[in-house]
């Protein structure tokens, strides 16, 4: 059986693309256990971004989509249903991904999957 892969990039500096839940590791844990599936976190800091005060600035022209300021959650799993399950739990939680880019690195099964999600479960598509 095809290993189906799932990543989802949230861009933190962006209203629309930022989650509306703090992305926990405990909180992936839990349904990574609860799904039978493997979830990683990485979080991206981009090297040009600067902080003054409450203001957060990035410059991103020049960067490359593994570069810019994120959080990826990766789901990885042998089983389509079990797949489907936590990706669901993953957009209760923090909605689909925005941008046409927040999915790059998926499979290609588990990027149509999630395509499919995003327009049932989240409302885009």
């Amino acid at each position: 059986m095809e290993e189906l892969v799932a990543v989802l990039r949230y861009f933190p500096l962006d209203p629309v693309t930022n989650p509306p839940n703090p992305i926990r590791k405990a909180d992936l844990d839990k349904i990574a256990r609860e799904t039978g599936t493997s979830i990683s976190l990485d979080t991206v800091v981009n090297k040009g971004r600067t902080v003054d005060g409450d203001v957060i600035r990035e410059e991103t022209m020049n960067s490359t989509i593994e570069e810019v300021s994120q959080e990826v959650i990766t789901v990885t799993c042998g089983d389509e249903t079990v797949f489907r399950s936590a990706v669901r739990a993953l957009f209760k939680l923090y909605r689909a991904p925005r941008t046409v880019f927040g999915t790059w690195g998926s499979s290609q099964r588990g990027r149509e999957i999630v395509y499919r999600l995003c327009d049932v479960d989240d409302g885009w598509y």
